[in-house]
């Protein structure tokens, strides 16, 4: 199956995302003139959002990484690798964070180690989506096996979270001044700079991912939307870093946006794909019972569930009738008409026969070669010689010509019925209908013929 993901964008999706991107806009330009503005205190939401990025990119990074070994495509590696990054950084930064965990953070974090995760993970996103972006369509020359599928695997996703990890080992260790508002006129220009600097990287990937995909694929939308959140995020940062004021609140939303976009999507394939493989289950399982020219049950389902409908009658004590059918001097009609004409009778004959089958436990499948089965479950021996006999002339209305006698196509039926409360067993049901089946052929052909099963 195609990879939806990578697929092209309907109009529809289009839409929508473009109705998601002028949603973020907006929220920013709304939010931007009153991110000072002091809202009330809830303690327990920075750390919720950090879960949720933590859960969301760890849940991305594992969906690429899959889809990579799948259809080994560098971008879906490391897409799936920049969302690792995310994922080990925003979990760093929260277990770093004063008061969350400790009044100073664990690992011996300093005063601003937290703040140093949260600039390496806004800067390293927007970096490893460029990366990413710019591996596009970089196939590989030769179908990769799953010894070099590992080492990708490694080389995208693995490379991207150790660097995470040693990132930070150097916010904790390298004891390095605070990024961002501090007292002196200079450091604050500094946090300014940092700011823009992520600001201008969320610009720059939007951009090289618009260049190389020009939003042609459903990924190409979905990350363009996930940037343009971060970006949206570290603005209202840039604007107010102060907690529980309006931007502050706005940014942990966009934080938690911009891997959720992708998780939505992500899932949303699955679930196309998981639809997909099912009703392809449906139509192979359809299609294995079904006979090829005819397009009733073929004699494997009649083996399965005529045994099947046998113990179930034997249990409930009910009646259960089998009429065979063949149709006669069919040689003779290939002869004179050639083969195709032959299966197209043969098809005509199985639609008429199927027609009498008006009951959903009642079913028709072809035997083999110009033999038909009719089983008919809770149907005694007089019904079923009834419905039989309405079989027959069935067919007969067909007007199938035939060059024999008479002019039309007929077939000879034989019937038999395995009563209630009566012992017996399916291969004994089944020789009494052939039985009866070639008594009505001996009879002279064109009727139904009925005995009783021997025990």
């Amino acid at each position: 199956m195609n990879s939806l993901l990578i697929g092209p964008a309907t109009r529809k999706q289009v839409t929508f995302a473009g109705a998601c991107a002028l949603f973020i806009l907006l929220a920013l330009i709304i939010a931007g003139p009153r991110a000072h503005q002091t809202l009330p205190a809830v303690t327990p939401f920075m750390p919720m959002c950090a879960l949720t990025v933590f859960t969301t990119s760890g849940i991305a990074a594992f969906l690429l990484g899959a889809r990579f070994t799948v259809t080994p495509q560098p971008m879906l590696g490391a897409l799936g690798g920049a969302y690792a990054f995310t994922a080990i950084t925003v979990a760093l930064q929260l277990l770093m964070f004063p008061g969350v965990f400790t009044r100073t953070g664990l690992f011996g974090a300093g005063p601003h180690s937290a703040a140093w995760m949260w600039v390496f993970w806004h800067a390293g996103f927007p970096l490893l989506v460029i990366l990413a972006a710019l591996t596009r369509d970089r196939f590989p020359s030769k179908p990769i096996d799953l010894p070099s599928i590992d080492r990708w695997t490694w080389a995208l996703i693995g490379v991207p979270t150790a660097l995470a990890a040693a990132l930070g080992v150097l916010a904790i260790h390298a004891n390095l001044s605070a990024p961002f508002q501090v007292t002196s006129e200079t450091n604050a220009l500094s946090g300014g700079l940092t700011g823009l600097v992520i600001c201008s990287l969320d610009v720059l990937a939007i951009a090289v991912v618009l260049f190389k995909g020009r939003l042609r694929t459903v990924l190409d939308l979905w990350i363009t939307l996930a940037l343009l959140a971060s970006f949206a995020d570290a603005s209202l940062n840039l604007l107010s870093m102060q907690q529980f004021t309006l931007g502050w609140y706005v940014a942990r939303v966009f934080s938690m946006l911009a891997p959720g976009f992708l998780v939505c999507v992500l899932v949303w394939e699955v679930t196309v794909l998981y639809r997909q493989l099912s009703e392809a289950h449906a139509s192979l399982l359809h299609t294995s019972i079904r006979d090829a020219l005819t397009r009733i049950y073929n004699r494997s389902y009649f083996d399965d569930q005529f045994r099947r409908e046998f113990d179930r009658a034997a249990r409930n004590g009910q009646p259960l009738s089998l009429v065979m059918f063949d149709v006669d001097n069919f040689k003779d009609y290939n002869d004179a008409f050639g083969h195709l004409r032959g299966d197209a009778c043969l098809s005509a004959i199985a639609k008429a026969l199927a027609g009498t089958a008006r009951r959903s436990s009642d079913f028709v499948a072809r035997y083999g070669g110009e033999e038909f089965a009719l089983v008919l479950p809770d149907t005694g021996s007089q019904e079923a010689l009834d419905i039989a006999e309405q079989a027959r002339l069935a067919i007969m209305d067909l007007g199938l010509t035939a060059p024999i006698p008479g002019g039309r196509v007929t077939v000879s039926a034989g019937c038999a019925t395995n009563e209630q409360n009566t012992p017996g067993t399916p291969n004994a049901l089944l020789q009494a209908a052939d039985a009866a089946l070639y008594d009505a052929k001996r009879a002279g052909r064109n009727r139904v013929q009925s005995v009783t099963p021997r025990r």
